[in-house]
């Protein structure tokens, strides 16, 4: 049975890249959900994000991934609405 676990700075969310979760996913209005696939480079310093619901990627530095303008994952680690399934 899988369980989903907060994520809330960008700290966390490396410690659960090195975990492997299922996946991540932001909460969305009227029960929705975006799940990704997120990983991490540490030799370029960027996060590799696949969106799941449309298979794009993007590589964010951690100034892009906590910002609006490229990412919400940052906005929904603040607003409690990120989280990492695991098994």
């Amino acid at each position: 049975m899988s369980r989903f676990i907060r994520i809330k700075t960008p700290g966390e969310l490396l410690d659960m890249i090195k975990r492997k979760p299922l996946r991540f996913l932001i909460l969305l209005n009227y029960g929705g959900e975006s799940s990704k696939q997120i990983g991490y480079d540490r030799r370029r310093r960027v996060f590799k994000v696949r969106n799941l619901i449309d298979g794009s990627r993007q590589e964010l530095t951690c100034a892009q991934l906590m910002g609006p303008k490229h990412s919400n994952i940052g906005p929904a680690m603040r607003g409690g609405a990120f989280f990492a399934e695991v098994a």
